[in-house]
């Protein structure tokens, strides 16, 4: 196994990043639905209609997963944090602080 360096100041930033991405994926997926509801209602018929609603349902699916997703990946970062300091307070590492 390799070590591990853990820069606090990197994690803070990728908590950073990561609630930035968040937040664009649910804007972008309420635009996907927004605009959905709007083709769907509008006075527009024929193939093109169909394909295109088709094409935007695929969109919102798609940023409704990968938001799915991301928010476990938040999450694993913001666990970072709390593993951190669970280390400072291991056995472990009282020991080593001791020699």
């Amino acid at each position: 196994m390799g070590n591990v360096k853990i820069k606090a100041s990197k994690v803070a930033e990728a908590k950073a990043q990561a609630k930035i991405v968040e937040d664009s994926l649910r804007e972008t997926q309420k635009k996907c639905s927004d605009l959905t509801s709007y083709v769907a209602s509008a006075k527009w018929d024929g193939k093109t209609r169909d394909s295109f609603l088709t094409y935007i349902e695929l969109i919102e699916k798609y940023h409704k997963e990968v938001k799915s997703r991301y928010k476990k990946q938040r999450k694993a970062l913001q666990k970072l944090s709390e593993f951190e300091a669970d280390f400072e307070e291991s056995s472990q590492v009282r020991e080593v602080k001791r020699l």
